[in-house]
């Protein structure tokens, strides 16, 4: 063989080396971003889930040192977690119950008619989700204090539906948006009205846009600390307030475990709603079926 040759080949396992090394390195990328994401999402959560069960945990440890399960008994005792979740629960499901209702008429009329100017009212309804909550939690406190919703179950529901209630809206626009009218107009023929039109046809289609609805409202309002705090009074504390109180206090470990214990509900109502709706059918639309 002569030199050239040799340098033939060392040229051709160039492109070679190429082809196998830059997927390989595109994949090793991937999943680098993937891990650091998953690290920025997950560490946080991790650490309040340690620190909830973690005594002595002081200085550089990287783990607690002894575990334990007071925090929580402190949580559940000392706290009062019991009625603050109780209060908690009826807060979201009047929220649930009060945006579902105005956002089935509301999102067929925004999905199924022609309104003019239909981009400015649903701009107007995102408003609330535009502007700070505090400025918004100011209007809303100076209201109720008038009208005597100042710590009352209503009350406090009645300011998260400000903010549930486009979520609702949204949802169920694009779900209505998706029937398709070939159904309505069988049913039609076939000599139903629209009561039963509306529970026969309609209300099956329709349910996975109406549960998707329920989760992003129910979880908005079990979640919501700003409109809760200008609403709230000691009869309706809620659990956020309370974790917040709690951290004012200095209790760090029972914040922590009050924090675990506030994403338990939302968990489980995902848990139960994806058992029962497949998740790609949660945005609704059935349209061409």
């Amino acid at each position: 063989m002569t030199p050239s040759t040799f340098q033939g080949e060392g040229r051709g396992e160039g492109p070679i080396r190429k082809a196998f090394s830059m997927p390989s390195a595109r994949k090793l990328l991937v999943h680098t971003f993937l891990l650091c994401f998953a690290l920025m999402i997950y560490l946080p959560f991790m650490m309040i889930a340690l620190r909830s069960i973690g005594r002595g945990w002081f200085g550089r440890l990287w783990l607690p040192p002894e575990l334990t399960l007071d925090w929580y008994r402190w949580a559940i005792e000392v706290t009062n977690i019991v009625d603050i979740t109780k209060n908690t629960l009826i807060i979201a499901v009047l929220a649930v119950a009060v945006s579902t209702l105005i956002g089935i008429p509301t999102g067929w009329a925004f999905g199924r008619r022609k309104i003019p100017g239909k981009e400015l009212l649903m701009a107007m309804i995102l408003l609330p989700r535009m502007i700070p909550p505090i400025a918004y939690g100011l209007g809303v406190a100076q209201i109720f204090y008038r009208l005597h919703l100042i710590n009352t179950h209503f009350g406090v529901a009645l300011a998260h539906v400000a903010i549930c209630a486009p979520y609702a809206i949204l949802v169920l626009s694009a779900t209505f948006e998706g029937l398709d009218g070939r159904v309505l107009e069988a049913a039609s023929v076939c000599g139903a009205n629209p009561l039963r039109t509306f529970f026969h046809v309609i209300l099956p289609l329709i349910l996975p846009g109406i549960l998707s609805s329920m989760i992003f409202t129910f979880t908005t309002s079990y979640n919501e600390f700003t409109l809760t705090l200008m609403s709230y009074g000691k009869d309706t504390v809620t659990l956020p307030v309370r974790t917040y109180l709690a951290i004012g206090e200095g209790y760090w470990e029972v914040t922590s475990a009050m924090s675990i214990i506030l994403v338990i509900p939302s968990l489980l109502v995902l848990f139960m709603i994806q058992r029962q709706v497949a998740p790609e059918k949660l945005v609704g639309g059935f349209k061409g079926v």
